[in-house]
């Protein structure tokens, strides 16, 4: 009987977040400083944090946070809310129930407007004594789909207290480029400020690094070798990947998971080659459990008309009926046609999927020479994450 490959796999996935943080020590260790001279000196303060995919922006802050609050929290009862537009909502309503939830659940209500929300939350903060951090993963996210002045709100918080003690020191913006500034008038770029760290891509020594460390604490010793760890960052240093840790710890997670699937008892470079050959770097898991349950029952209803009909590209009337096919079988309510559209720009603006027409809808990213088995995959593991869900 084939040992089991995995020891651990949830250290591979990435809402796993690592105690140690190589190549972002100097990031954390400064994001750790910037929270305690805020905190001492009564300050109030935002960081940016610029990275292409994958270069560990969203892990790094959630770090920090939780570092933080191990260091302060029993003291000061600190609190961090982590928002990200692509997966709680690109409107200052959205965002900002989020970040009610998270830090004063005792004032949250669907009942309040933005501007209420924003307030009763810092006024909660000031009840309690409690201190909060803000993280705000991939703002050019909201910015593209919202024209409110988010920026603006976001990094005049404590603005809106009428005491004007401040309850949150930090504010955490992550950002794929610079380019949102632009878009951005006086007064936001005045409060956003120009306190700005930039993560280079990590380079193929680094990757081999960091999947060598989380190879050890989610593999079975014996069933993978550097030679592996290596192929895979090799490759995923390379374009189109460019360093996306993401992207590799991907590639490892599903290769280890066919690995499995075969009765092998380690992980050969042709269960890399074959991972490689039909996933994506343009969708990986991350990608779709940050989807609503909405957006993958869509995304789903693309991919099976897909490959039914195996072709590159089909159209909205054929992905609507299989959507009532799949939603049937399923046994769940129908979206409505008006919500399905909307739902499918939403995917079309994440880059999962292209939307070049009514009657030229595809898959962003699909290796077509092998479509069908790309398709299969992406299929079971929507299917997977909707019975996890």
């Amino acid at each position: 009987m084939a040992k089991k490959i995995f020891v651990d796999s949830s250290r591979l996935l990435p809402s796993y977040v690592p105690q140690e943080l190589p190549y972002r020590e100097t990031a954390l260790n400064d994001l750790e400083n910037l929270f305690t001279d805020s905190l001492n000196e009564k300050s109030f303060a935002v960081q940016q944090i610029v990275g292409d995919v994958g270069t560990g922006k969203t892990v790094t802050m959630f770090r920090f946070a939780q570092n933080t609050v191990q260091k302060y929290g029993k003291k000061f009862g600190i609190r961090y809310s982590y928002i990200n537009p692509r997966q709680h909502g690109a409107t200052r309503l959205l965002m900002f129930r989020q970040m009610a939830y998270q830090l004063a659940p005792e004032t949250y209500s669907t009942s309040l407007s933005a501007e209420e929300l924003l307030l009763e939350t810092l006024k909660a903060l000031e009840r309690l004594n409690r201190i909060g951090i803000l993280l705000i993963d991939e703002i050019d996210f909201a910015l593209k789909k919202s024209r409110e002045p988010i920026i603006y709100n976001l990094t005049r918080l404590n603005e809106s207290m009428p005491s004007g003690r401040i309850m949150i020191p930090v504010v955490v913006i992550s950002s794929r480029t610079m380019n949102f500034r632009d878009e951005l008038d006086r007064a936001e770029l005045s409060s956003l400020g120009n306190r700005v760290m930039f993560f280079e891509r990590y380079n193929s020594e680094q990757v081999f690094n960091i999947l060598l460390k989380r190879a050890s604490e989610s593999l079975n010793v014996t069933a993978y070798n550097e030679n592996i760890i290596r192929y895979i960052a090799d490759i995923t240093s390379r374009p189109p990947v460019y360093g996306d840790i993401r992207y590799a710890l991907d590639m490892l997670f599903n290769a280890g998971r066919l690995a499995e699937s075969q009765g092998s008892d380690t992980i050969t470079t042709e269960h890399i080659r074959t991972v490689m050959s039909i996933t994506s770097p343009f969708i990986t898991q991350e990608d779709l459990e940050l989807l609503s349950p909405e957006l993958k029952l869509v995304l789903l209803s693309v991919a099976r008309t897909l490959k039914i009909e195996g072709e590159s590209y089909t159209s909205l009337d054929k992905i609507v009926e299989m959507h009532k096919e799949v939603c049937n079988a399923m046994n769940i309510r129908e979206i409505e046609l008006k919500e399905f559209v909307r739902a499918l720009q939403e995917l079309d603006d994440r880059g999962l999927v292209d939307v070049k027409g009514v009657a030229k809808i595809g898959i962003s990213g699909a290796p077509v020479q092998n479509l069908d088995d790309f398709l299969t995959y992406m299929i079971s593991r929507l299917n997977l994450n909707e019975k996890q869900r």
